[in-house]
């Protein structure tokens, strides 16, 4: 009687642990950057100021600053700000990568599908606070504004971050 209880308990046991790790493993958590909401299986900080129209938001949300395994930055250019600037889409990605990521170089071009459209960006390697990769893209809203979006994380963080990264283009949305 006693091994059958054992065994019933361990089975429950056992039952409840691949149960807790499913529901983990499902979980998605939403972020809201300039109007662009996304969701991923990694929770993200609450979205920070980090310079005149942009905004960063962290992973693991708690991190503190550079010891984050990964970021995402967002720039906000409105159309008054383009005209201002007098960029298209390829200086705001240049833009976007030196100023507010601190690469000046351009890395090799990439290609991603963000919520169904292709979107060419560029991905290079910074070393300075901390060696890291940066992907850098620039996304069109609706009402023509265009958001500079930058994904940076460190090289131990590749595969999560190549998941991550996937799983915020397919679920992006204004």
């Amino acid at each position: 009687m006693k091994r059958k209880m054992r065994s019933i308990v361990a089975i429950l046991c056992l039952v409840a642990a691949v149960a807790v790790t499913i529901g983990a493993a499902g979980k998605k958590y939403a972020c809201t950057l300039h109007g662009l909401t996304f969701e991923s299986g990694a929770e993200f900080s609450a979205p920070q100021k980090a310079g005149l129209d942009a905004l960063l938001a962290v992973h693991p949300r708690k991190a503190k600053p550079g010891k984050e395994k990964m970021g995402i930055m967002a720039v906000l250019y409105s159309r008054e700000t383009q005209k201002s600037m007098g960029m298209k889409d390829a200086g705001l990605l240049d833009y976007t990568r030196s100023v507010f990521l601190g690469v000046v170089k351009a890395g090799k071009p990439i290609e991603r599908v963000f919520a169904g459209k292709k979107v060419r960006g560029d991905a290079a390697e910074k070393k300075i606070p901390v060696p890291m990769t940066v992907e850098t893209y620039v996304l069109t809203l609706a009402n023509g504004s265009r958001v500079g979006i930058a994904f940076n994380y460190i090289p131990q963080f590749k595969a999560e971050a190549e998941k991550i990264i996937a799983e915020i283009a397919a679920s992006i949305r204004e």
